[in-house]
């Protein structure tokens, strides 16, 4: 059971059942406790979100794989794109229908979903790219390309009709925008721009004269909007937009006057705000840095929170679904050590009964204990990590599995994690380095990470490692580098440049050939070299041109690798081409080096299905049972 929420009335829940190989959409009444309606998913989509629109329609998100440029395929170009989709759906039956995402917007990639509730009965707020031939600049010169503002494609926001999936445009942007913030009755208030090629990003608010802008600045201080404050004057922001050594939380008035600062904590960053659904204020922000901390701006949800955390000792409450009346609640229930457990929470009552699991098969199994703890990198910069040790265990002289995350700029938390506590109850001790790069630890420690992969984001990996060695922890002899996207990347990295440390290394959907990979951005984007996701990796990693890149691209240093090498990706993989696995692969082999290469049939890049993530996780359990040799985990 995944994405439960509850109905404005309090009475209707909806969520997401997964067998192994479909996914369900169950909706259900609580006071006669009988399923209302169940829609089967077909097997070629993924069901990414489910929320109530009213208390008669759900909005459903799903995405497919667009494989239309598969006629590329014969030039070693494998292009995939993943279409997202968002219908509307009666509780009572009825056909799906799709909103917006049709005729023109057939092949763009998604609409964003900004009001859900507005006060014209059955409509919602959404975002899409929308092309306007009198937005394109005619060639008058010898021009073959036309630029990105010339392209004709804007971005606009729309009101659409949940009941005929029509949308009218209500604001239009331009070619450089890429977000707007909405009031509390979905009408656009203003709107974010980002120009990759000038570095530039702007924040715009509506008013009387037009489109005014309240707020400029260069890269290193762009801005994530999240609506409005309480009082409906000013936008709520998270960024760094005084270059300080931490991301805060800020006030940008819509009338234009100097900005201010919401929330800061001068030892970690703003990570991310939680919004009251109907009203779309912030009501609180979490924190960031070892343990995650909510700060709240709001008595009552915080009394709310405060309340069912108390009924659930040790464990962390999240929030999954609130009645609009703030009477009925769905609490996601769990720890580190527990896996996730949905209460439907009843204030009147002062009850809480069990809807479901996330995991059944994992009720009463005892998993690993997992830890916060900081390691001293070479350069003796403090690094940040967790460790989980297999239920039972002494804690020492264990196989090590390290499992640095994906991203890469994003980050590990003390939260209960499928793939780690799978390794934990076979036996590994588990390390995730929040190595430099890693996000919510500050401005200093992210930025470290810049034009780093291959060189001090995997020194701090190796760093971690070898203090685990140090302390008596893991076994020297015993460890594995294992990782999914950058964290593949890093697995084949620590193969490739660090040989003697691993025994063997793990690469889901990692990147081998950093040149190549910045080559397929550049191609496969609709604005290719003026793409905003070009300029970010062209930032983040480098040059395809330069030469450092070139030499810490594993599949070209494959010759160094020691380690037994388990490969596996999905064929549909839309961020990371499966060509990056297939280039190590054909490395691997022309130097007779032991690996194996599993393609996952019909996955994506997130391991979207149940079934596949069985298979990814056996396949692993077969592969550090060959080479670390674990003893057996302790039994209760």
């Amino acid at each position: 059971m995944t994405r439960v929420d509850l109905s404005p009335n309090g009475n209707t829940l909806v969520w997401i059942t997964q067998n192994a190989a479909a996914q369900t959409v169950v909706m259900f009444d609580v006071s006669s406790n009988k399923t209302l309606r169940q829609i089967q998913i077909g097997s070629e989509l993924k069901v990414r979100d489910v929320r109530w629109a009213d208390d008669a329609i759900i909005l459903l998100t799903v995405s497919v794989v667009d494989t239309s440029l598969d006629y590329l395929k014969n030039y070693r170009i494998t292009n995939r794109f993943e279409l997202f989709r968002t219908f509307a759906a009666d509780v009572s039956g009825g056909p799906l229908r799709l909103l917006l995402m049709t005729d023109d917007r057939a092949f763009v990639g998604g609409a964003k979903l900004y009001a859900w509730r507005t006060p014209t009965p059955n409509t919602v707020v959404m975002s899409t790219w929308d092309y306007s031939s009198i937005a394109q600049a005619p060639v008058r010169d010898t021009r073959i390309v036309s630029k990105r503002k010339d392209s004709g494609w804007i971005h606009k926001i729309f009101i659409v009709d949940t009941r005929s999936g029509k949308g009218k445009p209500i604001e239009t942007g331009t070619s450089f925008t890429d977000g707007w913030v909405v009031d509390a009755a979905g009408v656009p208030v203003a709107r974010s721009e980002w120009d990759p090629g000038h570095a530039q990003y702007r924040v715009l608010a509506k008013s009387s004269a037009g489109w005014q802008e309240i707020y400029n600045a260069a890269e290193s201080g762009r801005l994530k909007t999240y609506g409005l404050t309480r009082d409906g004057r000013a936008i709520v922001a998270i960024g760094n937009a005084d270059g300080g050594s931490h991301r805060k939380m800020w006030a940008l008035p819509l009338d234009g006057t100097p900005r201010k600062i919401l929330l800061e904590d001068h030892a970690t960053d703003v990570e991310y705000p939680i919004v009251d659904r109907y009203s779309g204020a912030a009501v609180g922000a979490y924190l960031g840095g070892d343990l995650q901390e909510i700060r709240w701006f709001d008595q009552e949800f915080e009394k709310r929170q405060k309340s069912v955390e108390r009924a659930f000792a040790h464990r962390q409450v999240e929030v999954s679904g609130l009645s609009e009346s703030k009477r009925r609640m769905i609490a996601k229930v769990a720890s580190p050590s527990q896996a996730p457990v949905y209460y439907l929470v009843d204030f009147d009552k002062h009850s809480a009964d069990i809807i479901g699991e996330a995991y059944p098969g994992l009720v009463g199994v005892s998993l690993g204990e997992m830890k916060f703890l900081h390691y001293k990198a070479r350069d003796g910069a403090d690094i940040p990590a967790y460790l989980t040790l297999p239920p039972g265990s002494s804690g020492k002289g264990l196989p090590l599995v390290v499992l640095p995350h994906g991203g890469p700029e994003s980050r590990d938390y003390l939260e209960f994690n499928w793939w780690v506590q799978f390794l934990a109850t076979r036996g590994y001790a588990v390390l995730q380095p929040q190595f430099r790069g890693s996000t919510g630890f500050g401005e200093a420690h992210r930025l470290a990470g810049y034009r780093q992969w291959g060189y001090r984001m995997q020194d701090d990996v190796t760093d971690g490692v070898r203090s685990m060695i140090e302390q008596g922890i893991a076994n020297a002899k015993q460890v594995c580098i294992v990782g999914a996207s950058y964290g593949g990347y890093a697995a084949l990295a620590g193969a490739a440049f660090t040989p003697d440390l691993y025994a063997c290394a793990i690469s889901v959907a990692g990147v081998s050939d950093l040149p190549a990979m910045l080559g397929h951005i550049k191609v496969s984007t609709a604005n290719g070299s003026e793409s905003n996701q070009l300029a970010y990796w062209h930032e983040h990693i480098g040059s395809e041109f330069d030469q450092k890149v070139i030499d810490r691209s594993p599949a070209r240093f494959a010759a160094s690798i020691k380690a037994p090498i388990l490969l596996m990706q999905g064929v549909d993989d839309s961020v990371v081409p499966i060509r990056q696995s297939e280039i190590m692969d054909r490395a691997l082999t022309e130097l007779q080096l032991p690996h194996r290469f599993v393609k996952l049939a019909g996955e994506d890049h997130w391991l979207s299905r149940g079934e596949t993530r069985t298979q990814v996780l056996r396949e692993c359990e077969s592969f550090l049972a060959q080479y670390l040799h674990p003893a057996p985990p302790a039994t209760h």
